[in-house]
C-alpha cells in the first residue's frame, strides 16, 4: 500500500522530505494557478520523487448543483481544465465528495429528480475524465458532509446507475465513523473501491493521526487488508499546528499499524 499526504503546492518538498509515496493535491488551487504558474509548478513536480496520481477538490464547496444559477456547461469546462491539469502532472484518479455540491435541498419538490441530475452530472464528469485516462472516484460521506451518497453500498449502487467504466468509489474512515458504517463494508465492495482516506475521525478538525489519540485505528487497516487494497491511503488532515512534524509522527505511526494489521 502506499501512503500518500494531502497538502498544497508549497508544501510539496516537505512531504517528499518526510517519505510519503504521493501527494494529494487541491485541484482547486491548481486551476487558479496563471499559465506561467502552472509552467513552474509542473517543472517543480517534474524534479519530485513523490507520485501525483491522485488530486482532491474537484470542484469549490460553495457549488451547489440544484440552484437556480447553477451553469452546467461552465462547471463541465471548469472539470475539463482541472482534469487537462492533473493528467499533466501525472493523475490517473481524482476523488468526487463536492457533499454540499450534490445535497439534495430539503426544500425539492421532486427529490427523485435532483438524485437523476447528480447522476447525470456525474455521468458528464466521468466522460471528461476518460478523455484524459482518469478514473472518477465518487466518495461517501457522512451526514454533516452530505445528505446524498452516504454509505460505501449505497454509492456503489449510485456508479453503478452512472454505467461508466470508469466511475467508481472510495472509502474513507472519517466518515464511516461518523455514519457507524462498519468496515466490512470494505471487503464487501472492494471490487468498486479504488482510493481510501484517513485521518482522526472524532470532532470536526481533519487531524494527522498521532500515537497518543483516543481512536484505534487498526480495525480500519484490517478491513483494508482484508479487502486485499493495495493502493493509496491518504491522510487527509487539514488543521495542524507543525505540518512537519505531525505529518511525519502520523506517517510512522500509521505504517507500524499497517505492519500489525498483516498479523
Amino acid at each position: 500500500m502506499k501512503f500518500g499526504c494531502f497538502a498544497f503546492a508549497p508544501q510539496l518538498e516537505a512531504v517528499e522530505e518526510l517519505g510519503f509515496d504521493c501527494i494529494e493535491l487541491d485541484l482547486g488551487e491548481i486551476v487558479n494557478m496563471s499559465e506561467d504558474a502552472f509552467a513552474d509548478f509542473q517543472e517543480r513536480a517534474g524534479k519530485s520523487n513523490l507520485g501525483f496520481e491522485v488530486f482532491s477538490g474537484l470542484l469549490p464547496l460553495s457549488v451547489r448543483f440544484h440552484a437556480a444559477d447553477f451553469d452546467e456547461d461552465y462547471w463541465m469546462s471548469y472539470v475539463d481544465k482541472a482534469a487537462s491539469r492533473a493528467s499533466a502532472l501525472g493523475a490517473n484518479m481524482i476523488p468526487l465528495g463536492a457533499g454540499k455540491c450534490r445535497s439534495i435541498p430539503d426544500d425539492c419538490p421532486d427529490k427523485e429528480a435532483a438524485k437523476a441530475y447528480v447522476l447525470h452530472l456525474v455521468q458528464r464528469i466521468s466522460d471528461i475524465m476518460a478523455k484524459y485516462g482518469i478514473t472518477l472516484v465518487v466518495e461517501p460521506l457522512g451526514p454533516a458532509n452530505s445528505n446524498y451518497l452516504n454509505t460505501i453500498p449505497e454509492t456503489v449502487d449510485f456508479v453503478q446507475r452512472v454505467d461508466r467504466a470508469n466511475c467508481l468509489t472510495m472509502c474513507d474512515m472519517r466518515h464511516m465513523f461518523k455514519l457507524d458504517e462498519p468496515f466490512s463494508d470494505i471487503p464487501a465492495c472492494i471490487d468498486y473501491i479504488r482510493h481510501a482516506h484517513i485521518d482522526y475521525p472524532r470532532g470536526t478538525a481533519r487531524l494527522f493521526p498521532q500515537r497518543e489519540d483516543d481512536y484505534d485505528y487498526l480495525p480500519y487497516f484490517k478491513a483494508l487488508r482484508e479487502a486485499g487494497y493495495d493502493a493509496i491511503l491518504t491522510i487527509e488532515a487539514t488543521a495542524y499546528e507543525d505540518f512537519f512534524k505531525e505529518a511525519g509522527n502520523s506517517l510512522s505511526y500509521l505504517k507500524e499499524i499497517y505492519k500489525e494489521a498483516e498479523a
